[in-house]
């Protein structure tokens, strides 16, 4: 029979609703950026239209900041609001779908000049002829909006003269409440944007360039520029990147970056979800510093540590037999190091944690030039085969071990972690085993960026067992990429700079590399390295991919091809996909 809850226990799942959509706490101090920016778009009522980009990566609280800029817009005199979600709103084009959103924030005698302008243009009338009479209902007003927009869908033509009578549209309705100094003013929040796919990204694009003539109107985008950037330039079909930056230029005036939560406001906003979730004291300060560093202040990934927790407690109550912070440490390791917790839940690794602390004790002794007892790691030696030396080979012991642990010995977060769970290694093992923890993989569909940032990664069988070597100065900028690409089966190595290159080189034979561009103040570090690894330090003839954040210049771009490299690519899923590519030609 299966174990029920503590009654005393009262442990809840947070929900995902943005600041400022019911009762949610801003413990971000969301409020005070809101009302910043308020002042700024009513100072720049005068100089409308313009657009305003709100950006963020994933879950870095941009409809929160929306949110709060709307109730804080909406309580001035003379400001009216729109909310169009791109990424809810239908099958419909988000064209279409924006446009009407305006349209139906106008009441039914602007609507009706509207449609006295078209019906002087005898071209445009058509189907609108009669409607006047629906005028009298909402679902009339609505009706004819839709008749409008079909009028304007026709073609080029119409769409342009259309735009001249919406213009017309937005002076009458300025006027109508406004002031001599003080005009009113229309923003649209359009949000979710970087979730869309990249059509649908342009065809919002599109539909803000046809207002960005129109006096009295401001939109407010919340995205993820490179997203937006990236989309623009696959569906726009711009072969130069350039040509993608000088378009959304000419729709994004001016663009507000929301900085990463500080130190001090991570801590404040994780002790403020364990306090609503009900599991305040179960993580202690070391628990809390590694949700912070790992999910990289991110708050909606703070949010899904927590609820893991809160999930598989109610599954699984009997875990208050254990040991409650031992769960934590369980959903500590599988959300931030997939790869190892794999390991440790396959038969045959009961003692894989014991062994790791051994390894990362004789590493630190070895790197600090500490004189070695070889008697005392001798069993670490025969554990994997080989003969125990005199003084102990660290390159010989690792070319045993997995890829990645160097990189987890040098993690301070994840030696104390597993510190933490050594005294019952056991116990835990032999319970992940029996019954596993249930949290999510990553997604089984086509590599590509998903609704929410991260990558996806299909785990076919491409991936398995192919040797990444992954040079970047900011490791810690890789870590879901790096953690996905594991658990779908990369034996992946990570340095960060060319001596630890070269050394990888020589222990693991990588059949690729994956590589920065930029390191320090050296913009083209990656290129310089790669023709030392090419023609000199290591004879590497095989694929390189460079991923960077942002377009080369056209000499660094000729270098690279020189080289024979590919890329540069900017988004994970990019890498995914040239990963598998490689692979399969590699295995045909």
């Amino acid at each position: 029979m299966n174990a029920l809850p503590n009654p005393a226990r009262r442990f809840v799942v947070l929900n995902d609703a943005p600041v400022g959509d019911g009762t949610e706490e801003d413990l971000l101090d969301v409020t005070s950026v809101a009302h910043n920016l308020s002042a700024l778009i009513l100072a720049s009522r005068d100089t409308a239209p313009f657009t305003l980009a709100v950006d963020a990566a994933w879950g870095m609280g941009k409809s929160s900041l929306l949110h709060r800029l709307e109730a804080t817009l909406s309580a001035e005199p003379g400001m009216s609001t729109v909310w169009f979600n791109a990424w809810t709103a239908g099958p419909a084009s988000a064209l279409e779908g924006l446009i009407k959103a305006v349209l139906l924030r106008f009441d039914r005698n602007i609507i009706r000049r509207v449609l006295r302008s078209m019906s002087r243009r005898a071209h445009l009338l058509g189907a609108l002829r009669g409607l006047g009479l629906v005028l009298a209902s909402f679902f009339g007003l609505g009706r004819v909006v839709d008749e409008i927009w079909q009028r304007m869908s026709l073609d080029a033509q119409a769409r342009n003269q259309i735009k001249g009578v919406l213009r017309d549209a937005f002076g009458a309705w300025m006027a109508k409440s406004g002031t001599p100094d003080r005009r009113r003013l229309l923003v649209v929040f359009v949000d979710d944007l970087d979730r869309c796919g990249s059509e649908r990204i342009v065809e919002v694009c599109e539909a803000i360039k046809l207002y960005l003539d129109v006096p009295g109107i401001v939109f407010v985008l919340a995205c993820d520029q490179s997203a937006l950037w990236r989309a623009v330039q696959k569906s726009a079909g711009f072969d130069d990147p350039a040509a993608a930056v000088e378009y959304l230029e000419k729709i994004v005036q001016i663009t507000y970056r929301i900085a990463p939560p500080s130190v001090e406001q991570a801590i404040q906003l994780v002790d403020g979800y364990l306090h609503r979730s009900g599991t305040s004291g179960l993580f202690d300060e070391s628990s809390k510093s590694l949700i912070i560093g790992r999910s990289r202040h991110n708050p909606r990934r703070i949010k899904r540590v927590i609820n893991s927790f809160v999930l598989e407690y109610h599954l699984d109550p009997s875990w208050d037999e254990i040991g409650l912070a031992h769960l934590v440490n369980v959903i500590l390791l599988q959300h931030f190091y997939p790869g190892f917790h794999s390991l440790l839940a396959h038969p045959g690794n009961d003692h894989l944690i014991g062994e790791f602390l051994d390894y990362q004790e004789l590493r630190a002794i070895v790197k600090h030039g500490d004189q070695v007892d070889a008697d005392r790691w001798a069993k670490l030696f025969e554990s994997k085969g080989l003969r125990p030396p005199r003084t102990p080979d660290l390159a010989e012991l690792e070319s045993e071990l997995p890829a990645d642990y160097p990189v987890l010995a040098a993690d301070r977060d994840f030696v104390a972690l597993l510190r933490g769970m050594a005294q019952h290694s056991r116990v835990l093992v032999h319970r992940l085993r029996s019954r596993p923890v249930g949290l999510l993989r990553p997604p089984a569909v086509s590599p590509d960026e998903g609704d929410f940032g991260a990558p996806r990664i299909d785990g076919r069988p491409a991936l398995r067992n192919l040797r990444v070597l992954w040079i970047d100065d900011h490791p810690s900028n890789n870590i879901t990429l790096a953690d996905h690409l594991q658990v779908n089966g990369v034996l992946l190595e990570q340095v960060t700079d060319r001596a630890g290159a070269l050394a990888s080189f020589r222990r693991f034979t990588p059949d690729v590399v994956l590589t920065d561009l930029g390191r320090g103040s050296d913009k083209n570090a990656g290129v310089t390295d790669l023709d030392h690894f090419r023609h000199g330090g290591a004879d590497y003839r095989g694929p390189v991919l460079f991923y960077t954040g942002g377009p080369p210049g056209f000499a660094t771009q000729k270098r690279i091809k020189q080289l024979g490299a590919d890329g540069p690519v900017y988004s994970a899923g990019d890498v995914v996909a040239w990963l598998e590519r490689v692979a399969t030609a590699k295995k045909a």
